[in-house]
């Protein structure tokens, strides 16, 4: 799994990254706001976990940026502040959880894997006809050979895999494939037709108008 971590406190950001680590996972972690916001692509992550008082733009504002761009990634928040109206502030941006500070690791990996129990993750998907899809490599197999995609519509695989059930609007799409590049909607949908010629099943279906869903 794939864990974004946000913490300025130095050795509570490395506790928390190697343990993490050693369990298998996946850890990015930054202590400035603006920092995470500069380098991340907030959709490649399967988890938040967010202090909320950092440099530059705090777990707060990062949360609701979040659930603005309609990722429906779990977060937790972690934090030192006890303060019932910053708690109220989390749950009503969409955190899915509020641990304050000071806890055990074991406490924050046991909140994690409930949480995740609820979002039935797994990186190992399976799809229609015999395909299958591999969220840590981003690759598509049928009968477990590799299909060849190019980046992009890789890309547009995973967002559309990884909320799987969801529509994807063509706008978060974009956000994702492109990020600071110039944005084409046209060019989203010549990318669709061309996985769905090397994908021979009616997995990507068009949202008319809005964007495209996989179920």
């Amino acid at each position: 799994m794939k864990i974004l971590l946000l913490e300025d406190e130095y050795s509570l950001n490395q506790h928390i990254s190697k343990y993490f680590t050693l369990k298998g996972h996946e850890v990015t972690s930054f202590d400035d706001g603006l920092e995470l916001l500069d380098n991340c692509n907030l959709y490649e992550y399967d988890f938040f976990i967010f202090d909320i008082n950092v440099p530059n733009i705090d777990g707060l504002e990062i949360l609701e940026f979040i659930r603005n761009k309609n990722i429906d990634v779990p977060l937790i928040i972690i934090s030192a502040k006890v303060d019932i109206e910053d708690v109220k502030k989390a749950y009503t941006l969409g955190c899915s959880d509020y641990l304050k500070k000071p806890f055990e690791l074991i406490e924050l990996e046991l909140r994690i894997d409930s949480i995740v129990k609820q979002f039935h993750f797994s990186n190992i998907i399976d799809l229609k006809d015999s395909y299958t899809y591999d969220l840590n490599i981003k690759q598509v197999f049928k009968n477990k050979e590799p299909i060849v995609l190019s980046k992009k519509q890789n890309e547009i695989l995973y967002i559309l895999i990884k909320n799987r059930g969801k529509v994807i609007s063509f706008s978060t799409i974009s956000d994702y494939i492109y990020e600071d590049e110039m944005k084409d909607f046209h060019t989203i949908s010549s990318h669709v037709r061309d996985i769905r010629k090397k994908i021979d099943t009616e997995l990507i279906k068009n949202v008319r108008g809005v964007g495209y869903v996989i179920n």
